[in-house]
C-alpha cells in the first residue's frame, strides 16, 4: 500500500508534466481549439503559472510530510 507522501508524490509528477506540457504550448504559440474553448498562447501562459503554484504546493506538501 501507498503512503500519502508517495501519492502526493505521484501526483506532483503527474502535475509536473502538465505544467510543462502548457510552457511548451505557449513557448511555440500553439493555437488549438476544443469544443468548449478556443486556448490562446495567453491562455497557456496563465495555465502555465497556474500549474506551477500546484506543483509547487505538491511538493512542499510531500516535503513535510515524515514518511
Amino acid at each position: 500500500m501507498a503512503t500519502k507522501k508517495e501519492v502526493i508524490i505521484f501526483f506532483a509528477g503527474f502535475e509536473t508534466f502538465h505544467t510543462l506540457a502548457h510552457l511548451l504550448f505557449f513557448a511555440y504559440g500553439l493555437t488549438f481549439h476544443l469544443p468548449w474553448i478556443t486556448v490562446t498562447p495567453t491562455l497557456n501562459l496563465a495555465a502555465f503559472i497556474v500549474n506551477l503554484l500546484i506543483t509547487t504546493g505538491l511538493f512542499y506538501w510531500a516535503s513535510t510530510l515524515k514518511k
